[in-house]
């Protein structure tokens, strides 16, 4: 499959998690999305937003503007999903041209990355009343024309997010990919930490679509002599031109995410409570020549009240505070407080909670993507009143 000319419809909220509500000008920062996607080069996890209605890939820098103005969203939903067998990160965004102009909802679109690479961009709604606008990298800043009913493709034109095109009135469907290998033995595909046979040359279609595999796993375990690796695809354009494709394997090294518990408490004094928290933090690296680069490094914390015996992280879209276990490396860094949005914590219910103890300490949690990326805390600052 791949790209096809038929436009691609919004799909509703039915089904997704609401995240935010009525906002007009705070950057939010969405979820993990569940796979790596690549965009100029660096490996995102997670997206930026506002009620301004931009997007940031993996950065605050708006990257995808959409009637980009003093806008404002009433609803911000996001659902990870899966389209043709691939990871799929969905946004939905339900808003209004002007920010004051709550739920008139004439602003509604949807975005949807795949973890191929491709961006998709579904306008259901649209007043055209702001800017319309793509940080192509190595290509340039280009105009969008988008109306309603507008779907575009944007396909990178490199394995790392680089050189898209876009096509406008038109829908992406995953290609189906497989691999498989051909030792001195047989067939084999990789079950159970081992490649095992499933059976001897010739190959066939249907060896490709039961056993073949998505992605090359990072083992030899069970090869005898000299491996082949073979590849299928149903895509027309790499079926018709062979010579334009070569595979390739690739050494990514990442660092494992760093949880750091805090060793002694704040003590929150008699009579007082707190009335906000702020975290200084740096995601920055400089280049060659000290131009400031954003990266895609993140920290979580979450808040314990009993000397570290427990701890409790936010939740946005329920606005509670909810346990959770900084020991669980996913949980913590899938449902830690973003240190990006922690003005958004509900300081009104966190006062009652600090009725017993009168303390307070923090643990953190340090995710680089790769080794280019930066996360720094400088400090963090709790205000009394």
């Amino acid at each position: 499959m791949g790209i096809i000319q038929t436009p691609a419809q919004p799909k509703g909220n039915l089904g997704m998690t609401l995240f935010g509500t009525n906002n007009d000008d705070t950057t939010v920062t969405l979820p993990d999305m569940g796979f790596d996607f690549y965009y100029n080069g660096s490996v995102v996890r997670q997206l930026r937003t506002s009620g301004n209605t931009w997007v940031g890939f993996g950065s605050a820098t708006e990257h995808l503007k959409v009637n980009r103005r003093d806008a404002s969203y009433n609803k911000l939903y996001y659902a990870l999903e899966t389209e043709g067998g691939k990871k799929t990160f969905r946004v939905r965004f339900e808003g209004n041209s002007v920010w004051s102009s709550w739920n008139t909802n004439e602003l509604i679109w949807e975005l949807t990355l795949f973890e191929t690479g491709v961006i998709r961009l579904v306008i259901e709604k649209i007043p055209n009343t702001g800017t319309n606008s793509f940080d192509n990298p190595n290509v340039g800043t280009q105009t969008l024309t988008l109306s309603n009913g507008a779907s575009l493709i944007f396909f990178p034109g490199t394995a790392d997010g680089k050189n898209y095109t876009i096509y406008y009135d038109s829908n992406y469907i995953p290609t189906n990919e497989k691999y498989l290998i051909v030792d001195d033995d047989g067939v084999k595909t990789f079950s159970s930490g081992s490649w095992s046979k499933i059976g001897d040359l010739p190959l066939t279609e249907e060896m490709f679509l039961s056993s073949g595999l998505s992605t090359i796993p990072q083992s030899y375990t069970g090869i005898l002599g000299n491996p082949k690796l073979y590849f299928y695809t149903d895509d027309d354009d790499k079926k018709s031109n062979p010579t334009k494709y070569i595979l390739e394997t690739k050494e990514v090294v990442n660092s494992k995410p760093k949880v750091i518990k805090q060793k002694s408490d704040f003590l929150i004094p008699s009579g007082k409570n707190i009335s906000s928290i702020t975290v200084d933090t740096s995601f920055v690296r400089r280049d060659s020549i000290g131009n400031p680069i954003s990266t895609n490094g993140a920290i979580k914390l979450a808040i314990s009240l009993d000397s570290g015996a427990s701890y409790y992280t936010y939740n946005q879209t329920s606005g509670a505070f909810e346990a959770i276990d900084i020991n669980d490396i996913n949980m913590f860094l899938n449902q830690g407080i973003d240190v990006n949005n922690i003005s958004q914590l509900n300081i009104d219910l966190l006062n009652p909670l600090l009725t017993g103890s009168r303390t307070i300490r923090f643990a953190y949690i340090f995710y680089k993507p790769t080794l280019d990326d930066v996360c720094k805390l400088k400090k963090i600052k709790i205000i009394f009143a």
